[in-house]
């Protein structure tokens, strides 16, 4: 049997334009033991002298190569980069997320079972994230913050799993195994979904990990977390009832002056669920923040995650109405 750590590897890098942080994801692909094959970069447009300089700088720099998409969105830039590689396995990592050193070390012996189509592990929150960072970081670990999702972006036990983000998965070389290009966001699920109606297993290893920098509370952390409920709104179903919790929180907000109003004698109990609900918020930061000076922002993000959430949710439903897959 041939060594799984020789197999060939393309980690694939989709993103706008050169940064900080774009920087910091190729010098830690570069970085790896055993090392990939190639370090694919896709930027809008060709890189810049700037950023072929910083490049050269880096240890195995040789391995980089670039495949410029325009303006479009990250399955697209996905998919050319693929189409355009002989390796035998991908590997996909956000640009504001950094691999561990021994990321393709833990990956790649998963690969010797041939059922295994794509193999990943959690994305966590890097130490040196500022507070309002580590807060988003916090709702992103935390079931209470993303439900059943939270598994990505904490270390538990290995395990099959029904999907896996694009910010830290591997996956197979195969004919027609390709992101959907026309989706814009959630098209690692309908990728995982892919590999499913093949026959293949997404395994979960804690071992596999990167570290992913968190968009800091505020806009950008409203604009993820509603992009999040416009997915899920638009494939809403009976069966996934649970998932529009935020937006039925949302709701009872809503109407919550409307029953004061009507029957005031009433207000205590119309007012228990949002004092349930805060309690419930201020434990859970308190647990998930734990001794860092970031509580309050931690109990900030919570409600800012569920109410991005809600709104998107709804409008998800708007688009896709209910039962729509």
């Amino acid at each position: 049997m041939s060594d799984p750590l020789e197999r060939s590897v393309d980690v694939v890098i989709p993103f706008r334009d050169w940064d900080d942080w774009t920087a910091e994801c190729v010098r830690a692909a570069l970085e790896m033991n055993p090392p990939c094959r190639h370090v694919s970069l896709v930027p809008d447009t060709a890189l810049g002298p700037e950023a072929w300089e910083a490049i050269r700088r880096m240890p195995g720099a040789e391995r980089v190569r670039e495949w410029p998409s325009g303006p479009v969105n990250p399955g697209r830039k996905r998919n050319l980069a693929m189409d355009r590689s002989e390796d035998d396995l991908f590997g996909f990592v956000d640009s504001d997320a950094r691999v561990w050193p021994d990321w393709l070390a833990r990956a790649l012996p998963h690969f010797e079972d041939p059922a295994v189509a794509i193999v990943g592990g959690p994305n966590l929150t890097p130490p040196e994230d500022d507070v309002r960072q580590q807060a988003c970081g916090d709702v992103m670990a935390s079931p209470m913050g993303m439900g059943a999702a939270y598994l990505r972006h904490v270390a538990v036990s290995r395990r099959d799993v029904d999907e896996l983000p694009t910010c830290n998965l591997l996956a197979r070389n195969q004919p027609g195994f390709r992101f959907r290009p026309e989706l814009d966001t959630s098209e690692d699920m309908t990728f995982c979904a892919l590999a499913r109606e093949r026959g293949g297993r997404i395994v979960y290893d804690p071992q596999v990990g990167v570290w992913h920098h968190r968009r800091r509370l505020g806009r950008a952390f409203w604009r993820q977390f509603h992009e999040y409920g416009i997915y899920q709104g638009r494939r809403a179903s009976w069966r996934w009832l649970w998932r529009a919790a935020p937006f039925t929180l949302l709701l009872y907000a809503i109407v919550l002056p409307v029953f004061c109003f009507l029957a005031p004698r009433w207000w205590p109990a119309w007012c228990m669920p949002p004092a349930l609900y805060a309690a419930a918020v201020a434990a859970e930061s308190l647990r998930q923040s734990r001794a860092r000076r970031g509580w309050f922002w931690t109990l900030l993000a919570f409600p800012v995650a569920h109410a991005a959430y809600g709104t998107g949710y709804a409008r998800g439903l708007l688009i896709g109405g209910l039962g729509a897959r």
